[in-house]
């Protein structure tokens, strides 16, 4: 039973059947609109994504995509989310629907997760085309740490020297 309420509280959006594509470096745009076109949310008012497991207590995971707003955007996502009980939110990153969510109850926190069928790439790839990141983008970021981390830990040990 805890799990059941910890899914029912926690987790505000089910994806229903739509493709996640994987898209080009060339992400620009990203839109939320509603079952008649309108436009609810655009980027300005995401914060950022990120993919994310949840394992319940049988041990079983399940991959979803976070989505956080920004502190306007997750005033508008609230409206949004009571106006539209029942029925999708479309996602559009570049014009290309990426996901169409099924809103199940108001979100109020700023923060919403679109539970599906992911898998942990196809949730990163979601989240990453939400935040307006591409697969390659985030590998180049990850190495330029990387490189910086080796670095400072070069300088310190020289520096000690």
């Amino acid at each position: 039973m805890r799990a059941k309420l910890f899914f029912t509280v926690i987790i505000a959006m089910i994806l229903v059947a739509t493709p996640v594509i994987a898209l080009g470096s060339d992400t620009k745009r990203l839109v939320f609109r509603d079952a008649e076109g309108n436009v609810l949310l655009t980027c300005a008012d995401v914060a950022s994504a990120r993919a994310d497991a949840i394992t319940f207590s049988g041990g079983m995971t399940e991959w979803v995509v976070v989505i956080y707003f920004t502190e306007e955007g997750a005033g508008i996502f609230e409206q949004a989310t009571r106006d539209n009980i029942g029925r999708p939110i479309f996602i559009y990153v570049d014009g290309h629907l990426v996901s169409s969510p099924i809103v199940t109850n108001i979100i109020s926190e700023g923060v919403a997760h679109i539970t599906g069928n992911f898998t942990s790439q196809s949730a990163r790839e979601l989240a990453n085309a939400l935040s307006g990141v591409t697969e390659d983008t985030a590998h180049h970021q990850q190495e330029g740490l990387i490189a910086m981390i080796g670095r400072l830990i070069r300088m310190l040990i020289n520096g000690f020297r």
